[in-house]
């Protein structure tokens, strides 16, 4: 490390680094910025590889490296991109001279004071890189050390000689391969020297961390990327000049004791005095700062946060505005605390808890609304990072959240991939989420690097919606647009439609917009390429305008169509930006003509005659190439006559001739790709430019390495043959395309671009040029950062286009590499330009960089004879008076194109009051753009801040070479030369300086010393007025007004001798001073109507004299002041005698004249937009008035009568349209008006009275439909209304069918709840399948005495009531189970609920079968009162009868949980009365004792049936009742609020409790199980199923734990039923209940046997069959229940004690040799033994035990011992 490394540098390099390394050239702030930006444009220009530029800046000044990255200067930008496209494409393991210089940026950033707020993010990324490159250190202390012996010979660096042979010679610099400041970096000096990487780390360092880490290259990136961001903040670049300052100066600062002050640049010496031809140049407008000021439009606005609002959500913002202003405070502060990140549990709810994808937020907003919104990613920022940001979708009611859909949108977002769902989520989720004491919490947005996704991912929706919202899904996310949060977006959504916003873009457009040079930029259609043109232009505008100056943008296009919509879009942004509802355009031309003028008076768009006559006003310009093209032809005198080839006959002949001999592959070609070759390639391409002919010539073309758009294998003779008989054939004044672009490119390189070029070009649609196109275009555009061309070569649509965009590129960078510039002055003569370029000499010489460096300006005719003059000390006004007077006539006063320029607007006013109103007075700002034959500079020094001192100091440093020059000391001087410069050169012939003091004598001096003007010391003052005819005034008048300068304008008109013209001039300027009053002056109205009524005077008065454009003008401005001062009426009568009749229609619209706008439509052309919106209003007008006369008028505005009736339908004015039809008796319409508005008994009354053929037909399906629509369920049962009465009483005179006939009937039968024809009809309709119909009997006669029959004995009867109760449950839960069944055919009249968008029946005979997104619900339906509750929870007033709107899904589901409620409630009806019904149990009393006490008191309900009636058919007929009950009771459905799944329990333990004992009877005279036969039971097959089930069910959820002292009984109950309704299917689930769960309960209540096992095992096992134990284990069994005292009922174990006996007396005769013969037992004990089966094993001595068990049994039960626990009924928990 004893070597230095040697760079090679240079010489400019070398140059700029010295005043840093040199000690002293460096003493003041201005020598060391400009020191600065010499150094950037170096760096920025400089072809010397990055690392060494970097070492260099590094390793030579300390504090240089910081002040480079925190430059906000164009050339730093460049430089900084430079350096990480270098470390982009460096290997893993980068030049450590990138280590170095990210430590010690990061080391500067981290050392700057807390006053300069930096990002958190600085800090952590400066201490996770330096615990990198430590550990990089630790592991591998040899990695970045530098040995040059061991570098191989062509990788050192030989120091070349120290000769220099010219100006771009390569010299060597030394240059330090460690930091200076080893202090500051100790262990870093030996990793901050150049040397090579030697190796790469050691593996252990990666193999140490867990996942994926990035390479060192990477990080570095990353860092740099965010230091260089940081760097942009305010106030770091000043600190980091300060810091080197103080490095560089430290003597300077120590002798002031404080920091060196930072100077700034005056603005106004930013700019330069604009030349007629003067190309673009940064002197005029910083670059820097425009794209900076552009670069501030992606900032966050309110907060952190960026916040974006969607175009919707605005709109229904904007509905707030007006009608409550308490939620609309609410919505703004709610946006405004999410633009803060102030989360809180209110404003930051998930609207679906589950994440489906992007969660999806809610803010609350009370009055049941809220804000949804949802944290998205991908907001541009300063540096290529890419930030959180929010979109807003607005605020919506409650009750129109559709969850489903909210979590489509979150799932559609959520596909873009789970990188971007966490850059969505990262921080929301873990921040905004945690516990806070005020639980609002501040969340900034995180910051990523931006994905490399572009297209969502092919997998399905977690959510699936219907396909009806796909369509709205589309639209929110794909065609919806978001403005973005302003400090004034609050009050501009309140003047502007939410289209007037300019709305977001995405990150990529935004680095499109803000990008700080030019653009070449690609994409098919609809990919957004016009929008960043749109948006760029409007950014560059406003950046530009605040700046104080216009840029000169231009869009060019082919289509007509696109130019003008574009150019309607900018304006109407532009409204939107500037909160101004006009944008004006000035259009100045020549004549003395209010038209030529007023620079408001032309149409927007319109075009001067030539290029050199665009002024700033028409920038932005939007043209075609077209009208740009004849705009420059007409400066150039140029004329093409459209070529008329291809000439049909015999160019077909030529071309047809020419293929004969092509292969067949060429012969199909197209003619217009051939002509294609013709203009792109042979004439269109770049290397036609520079051929004589302005063509390739035939070894050219072939050569060109197959670029043909006709195919790589076509015969290039052949084309370029017929391109000889093109050229040939063409008439000798025609042209084509390629021929007018070589002819406008050869008139501007040879005299230059006529008048002001161009600032920006936008070229859209570029594939439709030719690159010869392009180059004119470029020329044009002198500003090499100012191209934007967009297109698609798949769009091309202009014949002729070869179009290629990789030869546009490379043909832009070819032509910016020959930059020129403009020396030549057309304005001034040679004494003024001398003095001027002396100016600019002086402003080069001492303030450098504060101007371009330019080719000095020259005068295109050289006349020194009238030198500026100086008169200096010319204190007397006398002398000033003589001065101006004009010599012949002694006048006083100077002529037409004389002025007097004076400092400001009071040196103005006092000069006028001391020699009065005798010549035009302007202050140099007013004079800039401007051009005067003389010019009197008056006071310019006197005046001045300037003080003797600073230009005596600038004098003397003239005479001293090397006298020191404080810039700083002097910098007022900058300012001032450059208004000195703008003076002069205001002058085309003579120019004289007065001064009343010698202020201005040094400056005199230095001009008379160079021969650059003259002096008089006042001896003799000339008289220098000259005298002007009146037409030059008035024409010096016109420009003056043209540039708003009325009152200069009404003196010049004055000395013209028009009065007219003068107080016309003199009310504009009045109009002028009136527009500055503030909008809450309560003089601006009045002044308003005053100046109204002053234009409309001097319109009337200039009637005979002046032109009807003049006077037109005025009458707008009249109309215009008017409309002000909210005078409406006046104003549309002085519009519409301007002629701008789209104006007064609009004013006398907006006065409520209707009838007026509607004439002024009708009579002249007005704005379509405009004209259908009045007739539309006046239509509304018209119709509300509501007579006769006024509905007319109203119809006439339609285009035909069935137009009107369909405004009149849709806008719902019924009673206007039955009165028009009325007027116009057409009866039958009136009826189908009646029908619509549900009026049904006069509206068939009305078809009754037509005599139309169609009539009898409508009155029909009027009188059905009527009958419908009041038949409805639940609502019209045993009701009927007049208006049902009458629709029955038309229906018996109507001509219906049999069907629609029945159907009446029916209804009939349903309002009157006819039970026996309801059970007819619902039969019927049940047969037919027709479930809507069905549903209706069925309910209806659910609603009847039916069901009072259940209490009847009669067996039939009550079956048939269970059994249509049944089918009820059937067609209910079909229904209700069925997808949209609400859209079902023929169900909504039935339901009281119709389609929003479907026609009235009226219209559409069929139903409506569309699927639509809301349903209305009438005031008939049976959910109308849950839907009114529903929609009043806002506490709004509404009335019961008016229908109400609802989502789909909402009235699909209300009606869904309604009728499910039905169906319960009839369950439950049932289950009530078959509990109590005689049908369903014996009285047991009667049945033992032939006698009932409580028969004859009424008491007993029970069935009395003598024991001689007791068959096994009556047994049977009860089973079937008991099964058909239980059928139904499985219908009941448990509702969230209403019915709960342990009533369903309740019911179905009831009802099997019921079942066992009618199985299981205390005595067996009325049948028991054995006696069930299927055959008897016409149900069972149906209702037996739903018993199995039922016993499953049950013994599935029984355990111990669960009523433990039923438990026992309620498992033996349902084990016996089971095993012995269905054995198979029980034997399958007995041992998978929950019977053994819970052993401390059994334990406790004695259900653990003394094996610890459950006692119930032991019954369960012996029900199976083929167990070889189970005669031992029924007998155990029955033994622990009596010895251990467990619960269970008695009739219970009787019935088990009997199931255990007969199989043991079965089992015996079984294993007996004699068999079965001889064995007895009761009937029904064989039948139950034979079907539990005999066991495996003999019984032993089983029987004896069992008879000690059965003595000790029937010893409990006769009460001869403690009874326990046996119960001898069923007690209320039992099942």
């Amino acid at each position: 490390m004893a070597s230095n490394l040697q760079t090679v540098l240079s010489e400019d390099l070398e140059t700029a680094l010295a005043p840093f390394v040199t000690p002293g050239p460096i003493n003041s702030k201005p020598t060391l910025d400009a020191a600065i930006l010499d150094l950037l444009g170096v760096l920025q220009l400089a072809n010397t590889d990055v690392s060494s530029l970097l070492t260099a800046i590094t390793n030579q000044v300390d504090g240089l490296l910081e002040v480079v990255i925190a430059s906000r200067d164009e050339a730093a930008f460049t430089f900084r991109s430079r350096v990480l496209k270098a470390l982009q494409k460096s290997v893993q393991y980068p030049d450590p001279i990138f280590i170095t210089c990210t430590e010690r940026i990061g080391g500067f950033l981290v050392s700057i004071p807390p006053r300069i707020t930096l990002d958190q993010n600085i800090m952590t990324k400066h201490r996770e890189f330096t615990a990198t490159v430590a550990s990089i250190d630790n592991t591998e202390p040899e990695y970045l050390l530098h040995k040059e012996e061991e570098l191989p010979e062509d990788d050192l660096i030989e120091p070349s000689k120290t000769t220099r042979s010219g100006k771009r010679h390569q010299r060597v610099s030394s240059v330090r391969p460690t930091v200076q400041d080893t202090g500051r970096h100790p262990a870093k000096s030996m990793r901050a020297s150049t040397g090579v990487l030697k190796e790469p780390p050691s593996p252990t360092v990666a193999t140490n961390r867990s996942g994926p880490t990035p390479t060192l290259s990477e990080q570095l990136k990353g860092c740099l990327e965010c230091y260089f961001v940081a760097g942009h903040e305010e106030g770091v670049e000043e600190f980091a000049v300060d810091k080197l300052f103080r490095l560089l100066v430290p003597l300077a600062t120590a002798l002031s004791g404080q920091e060196a002050p930072d100077e700034t640049i005056p603005e106004s010496s930013q700019y330069t005095v604009e030349e007629p031809s003067q190309p673009f140049s940064r002197a005029t407008i910083s670059l820097t700062d425009v794209f900076r000021d552009l670069g501030d439009t992606i900032k966050p606005k309110l907060g952190p946060w960026l916040v974006v609002v969607s175009q919707r959500g605005i709109k229904h913002v904007r509905k707030y505005c007006s009608h409550d202003r308490e939620t609309f405070a609410r919505i703004e502060e709610t946006m405004r605390q999410l633009a803060l990140g102030s989360f809180s549990t209110s404003n930051h709810v998930k609207l679906i808890e589950q994440n489906h994808g992007v969660p999806i937020y809610a803010a609350d907003l009370g009055s049941d609304l809220r804000l949804l919104y949802h944290i998205d990613f991908g907001a541009p920022t300063h540096s290529t990072m890419e930030s959180q940001f929010i979109r807003i979708f607005g605020p919506f009611p409650n009750a129109e959240i559709d969850v489903e859909f909210w979590k489509a949108i979150s799932a559609q977002l959520g596909r873009r991939g789970s990188e971007y769902i966490l850059n969505c989520t990262v921080r929301i989720e873990t921040e905004a989420c945690k516990p806070s004491k005020s639980s609002v919490t501040t969340v900034p947005p995180k910051v990523f690097r931006p994905l490399n996704v572009s297209q969502c991912s092919e997998q399905k929706l977690d959510a699936e919606i219907d396909e009806s919202k796909r369509l709205e899904l589309h639209r929110v996310l794909s065609l919806g647009k978001f403005v973005p949060l302003s400090d004034t977006f609050f009050d501009a959504i309140q003047m502007f439609d939410e289209t007037n916003f300019m709305f977001s873009l995405s990150a990529p457009e935004n680095r499109i917009i803000t990008h700080p040079s030019s653009c070449l930029v690609l994409g098919r259609s609809g990919t957004g390429k016009t929008t960043c043109m749109l948006f760029r232009i409007i950014g560059l505008d406003i950046a530009a305008k605040n700046q104080g100056q216009t840029l000169r943008q231009v869009f060019v296009t082919r289509s007509r169509t696109l130019a003008r919509k574009v150019r309607l879009d900018f304006l109407q942004f532009m409204q939107t930006e500037n909160g101004s509802s006009e944008i004006p355009v000035q259009v100045p031309s020549l004549g003395l003509s209010l038209l030529d003028m007023d620079e408001n008076a032309e149409e927007e768009g319109l075009l001067p005659s030539k290029f050199s006559e665009l002024h700033d006003s028409h920038f932005p310009l939007f043209v075609t190439y077209d009208q740009l093209c004849k705009l420059l032809e007409a400066d150039f005198n140029l004329r093409f006559e459209p070529s008329s080839l291809p000439l049909p006959k015999k160019v077909r002949a030529r071309v047809k001739q020419s293929a004969t001999s092509q292969s067949s592959r060429f012969a199909s070609k197209d003619s217009a790709l051939v002509y294609t070759e013709f203009m792109g390639i042979i004439k269109g391409s770049e290397t036609s430019l520079y051929k004589h002919r302005r063509y390739l010539d035939k070894t050219e073309y072939e050569e060109q390495n197959n670029r043909s758009v006709l195919g790589e294998s076509v015969d290039k003779a052949k084309i370029y043959s017929m391109f000889q008989s093109y050229q040939k054939l063409r008439p000798a004044a025609s042209y084509d395309v390629a021929d007018r672009a070589h002819v406008l490119m050869a008139a501007l390189q040879e005299r230059g671009v006529p008048g002001k070029g161009v600032d920006f070009l936008y070229v859209d649609e570029a594939q439709d040029n030719l690159i010869i196109d392009a180059a004119m275009l470029r020329v044009l555009c002198s500003n090499p950062h100012g191209l934007f061309f967009a297109g698609d070569t798949a769009q091309t649509i202009s014949v002729g286009s070869a179009f290629r965009f990789s030869e546009l590129k490379a043909f832009l960078y070819r032509l910016e590499r020959n930059d020129t510039h403009l020396s030549t002055n057309y304005r001034s003569h040679g004494g003024i330009v001398k003095a001027a370029a002396f100016i600019v000499k002086l402003l080069d010489s001492y303030f450098q960089r504060s101007i371009d460096s330019l080719t000095p300006e020259a005068a295109h005719v050289d006349v020194d004879i009238h030198k500026p003059t100086f008169f200096c000390g010319m204190s007397s006004p006398a002398d000033f008076r003589t001065f101006i007077t004009e010599p012949s006539s002694g006048m006083i006063g100077l002529g037409a194109r004389q002025v007097i320029i004076v400092r400001n607007e009071p040196a103005a006013s006092s000069l006028r009051a001391i020699i009065g109103r005798v010549a035009v007075i302007l202050n140099l700002y007013e004079s800039k753009g401007m051009e005067f034959n003389d010019v009197i500079l008056y006071n310019f020094f006197t005046d001045s801040p300037a003080t003797v001192t600073d230009w005596r100091a600038m004098s003397l440093s003239q005479d001293d070479k090397d006298r020191f020059f404080d810039e700083r000391r002097h910098s007022i001087l900058r300012s001032e030369l450059k208004s000195l410069y703008v003076g002069l050169t205001r002058a085309r012939e003579r120019v004289w300086i007065w001064e009343e003091s010698g202020d201005g004598r040094v400056m005199e001096a230095l001009l008379v010393a160079s021969s650059l003007a003259t002096s008089s010391r006042g001896e003799f003052v000339p008289r220098i007025a000259v005298r002007n005819h009146k037409g030059e005034w008035a024409e010096q008048a016109q420009q003056y007004f043209a540039k708003n300068l009325f009152s200069e304008a009404a003196f010049c008109f004055s000395r013209a001798d028009l009065p007219w013209w003068m107080a016309v001039a003199q009310t504009y300027k009045d109009r002028q001073e009136a527009m500055r009053l503030d909008e809450k002056d309560p003089l601006r109205l009045p002044k308003f109507s005053e100046l109204a009524q002053t234009f409309d005077r001097l319109a009337q008065e200039g009637q005979r004299k002046e032109n009807q454009e003049s006077l037109r003008l005025l009458f707008a401005n009249a109309g215009e002041c008017y409309t002000v001062a909210s005078k409406r009426i006046p104003a549309a009568a002085a519009f519409l005698k301007a002629r701008k009749y789209t104006a007064a229609a609009y004013q006398y619209r907006m006065g409520g004249c209707f009838d007026e706008a509607v004439d002024v439509v009708k009579r002249h052309c007005v704005d379509p937009d405009v004209a259908e919106g009045i007739k539309y209003a006046a239509k509304f007008v018209f119709t509300r008035k509501g007579d006769v006369r006024s509905l007319h008028k109203a119809w006439k505005l339609c285009e035909s009568k069935e137009d009107f009736l369909e405004f009149l339908i849709d806008h719902g004015f019924e009673d206007q349209r039955i009165s028009f039809l009325d007027s116009i008796t057409e009866h039958e319409r009136v009826g189908q008006v009646l029908w619509e508005a549900g009026d049904h008994v006069n509206a068939v009354l009305r078809y009754n009275q037509s005599d139309d053929p169609s009539s009898p037909h409508q009155a029909s399906r009027c009188i059905l439909e009527g009958i419908r629509s009041n038949v409805p369920l639940a609502t019209s049962y045993g009701n009927e209304s007049t208006i049902l009465s009458e629709l029955f009483k038309l229906s018996r005179t109507a001509a219906l069918t049999p069907e629609e006939k029945a159907e009446v009937r029916f209804l009939r039968a349903v309002a009157n709840l006819d039970t026996a024809e309801l059970k007819r009809y619902g039969q019927q309709y049940l047969d037919k399948q027709d479930l809507t119909s069905a549903l209706l009997a069925l309910d209806a006669l659910t609603q009847s005495a039916m069901l009072d029959g259940l209490r009847s004995t009669k067996h039939d009867e009550i079956a048939e009531t269970l059994l249509l109760c049944q089918k009820f449950g059937v067609v209910i839960n079909t229904i209700v189970r069925t997808t949209d069944f609400v859209d079902l055919p023929g169900i909504q009249h039935i339901l009281g609920v119709s389609n929003t968008s479907s026609k009235s029946p009226a219209r559409q005979p069929s139903q409506s079968k569309d699927v639509t997104l809301q349903k209305i619900v009438q005031p008939c339906s049976f959910i109308h009162s849950l839907a009114y509750v529903l929609v009043n929870r806002e506490g709004q007033p509404r009335s019961l009868a008016e229908p109400i709107t609802l989502p789909t899904s909402t009235v699909d589901d209300m009606v869904r949980r309604a009728l499910l409620r039905r169906l319960n409630a009839v369950v439950e009806r049932v289950d009530e009365l078959a509990r109590k019904s005689g049908a369903f149990e014996l009285c047991q009393q009667f049945l033992v004792n032939q006698q009932c006490g409580g028969r004859d008191e009424g008491s007993c309900w029970k069935d009395h049936i003598l024991e001689k009636d007791l068959t096994i058919e009556q047994f049977n007929s009860r089973f079937r009742l008991h099964i058909l009950v239980i059928a139904v009771l499985n219908h009941f459905t448990a509702l969230f609020g209403a019915f709960d799944e342990r009533t369903r329990s309740i019911k179905q333990k009831t009802w099997i409790t019921k079942l066992f004992q009618l199985c299981y009877p205390t005595s067996n005279k009325a049948g028991c199980l054995s006696d069930i036969t299927p055959a008897l039971i016409p149900e069972y097959s149906l209702a037996m199923p739903v018993v199995q089930c039922w016993l499953h069910e049950v013994f599935r959820n029984l355990r111990p734990a669960d009523q433990v002292k039923y438990f026992l009984t309620n498992i033996l109950i349902t084990c016996l039923l089971a095993t012995a309704f269905d054995y198979k299917e029980a034997v399958t689930y007995l041992w998978r209940g929950q019977w053994s769960l819970d052993p401390p309960n059994a334990f406790q209540n004695g259900l653990i046997q003394e094996n610890n096992k459950p006692a119930v095992g032991s019954a369960i096992i012996w029900l199976a069959k083929r167990t070889t134990t189970r005669i031992n284990l029924g007998i155990y069994f029955l033994s622990h229940v009596l010895d251990h005292e467990v619960h269970l009922d008695a009739e219970v174990a009787v019935a088990f004690a009997e199931e255990v006996s007969a199989q043991l007396i079965l089992n015996h005769y079984a294993h007996s040799s004699t068999g079965y013969d001889y064995m007895v037992m009761p009937r029904s004990w064989i039948v139950r033994a034979f079907g539990r089966a005999e066991a495996p094993q003999v019984n032993g001595s089983m029987p004896w035990k069992l008879a000690t068990v059965l003595d000790t049994f029937l010893s409990t039960l006769l009460l001869r011992r403690r009874a326990g626990v046996l119960v001898s009924t069923f007690a209320v928990g039992c099942l």
